[in-house]
């Protein structure tokens, strides 16, 4: 198998000591044979725990923007301050839950497969709640703001539909969009991450470890449930793109010549 077909490829996991779900998602080969580069496009939940060797290594990459989907609650416990002024920070403060762990955990009698169906039904709502934050994030790339780190507090949601859709709009095969997606389920450490700090999450994984297991995995069905909302309201993909993030032909073939080789 060859490292641009390859889910887990060599640079792709970051030599990190305290990052949580952080890896470079670029390296994919698209349709029509081209590769996503290597190096520009970074994917992490929280970044508060990075150590101080962590944080230089971050910045030895040249990171030139971030763009943080979490909550203004959410960055307040857990702040990202590893990078200087030289990294534009996207963020924005909004309501939506979708995408929010803690929201789930309110459910305190909820099963895991109560978890599972919630999780389902919750990315059918991400394309319309966090479709400012898509925009944001594909501005700083035709900005020319790259490398770029998209993030949220556990890197699997709304981070997980952000990675999809820039590797969507570059023309990269589902199949492999699915693979990149699903490889959350290698890399995220939550019996560490959890030993970290006293969350709702750290307390609730004690107390019921079983039914939340749901929330902390990725599952194909996810997407697959994103996917499915994109191609009855939007008309698909393309239609998302197209419509609500503004991504024209124009914008794409922008994109692709920032990130593809």
């Amino acid at each position: 198998m060859t490292e641009t077909n390859a889910p887990v490829g060599p640079g792709r996991r970051l030599p990190l000591e305290r990052a949580f779900n952080l890896r470079d998602f670029g390296g994919y080969a698209t349709a029509d044979g081209r590769v996503v580069r290597r190096g520009m496009l970074f994917r992490s939940g929280t970044m508060a725990l990075l150590s101080e060797a962590d944080a230089a290594h971050l910045r030895s990459l040249g990171i030139q923007a971030i763009c943080d989907f979490r909550r203004g609650n959410e960055r307040s416990a857990e702040p990202t301050l590893w990078h200087g002024a030289e990294v534009d920070y996207f963020c924005r403060d909004y309501s939506e839950s979708s995408g929010v762990l803690g929201e789930m955990l309110k459910r305190k009698d909820a099963t895991a497969q109560d978890m599972r169906h919630a999780m389902i039904a919750l990315y059918r709502a991400i394309p319309l709640d966090h479709a400012a934050s898509y925009r944001a994030m594909f501005a700083q790339i035709l900005a020319g703001r790259v490398p770029i780190i998209i993030n949220c507090s556990a890197g699997k949601d709304r981070t997980g539909v952000g990675a999809a859709l820039i590797l969507a709009a570059l023309g990269v095969p589902r199949e492999t969009i699915v693979d990149d997606y699903l490889l959350t389920n290698e890399h995220a450490d939550w019996d560490w991450l959890l030993t970290q700090r006293s969350t709702l999450v750290a307390r609730a994984w004690s107390a019921r470890a079983e039914a939340l297991e749901p929330l902390l995995t990725v599952d194909e069905a996810y997407l697959d449930s994103f996917f499915a909302e994109l191609d009855s309201s939007h008309g698909g993909i393309e239609g998302y793109l197209a419509g609500p993030l503004g991504m024209d032909e124009g914008a794409r073939q922008l994109l692709r010549e920032r990130l593809l080789d």
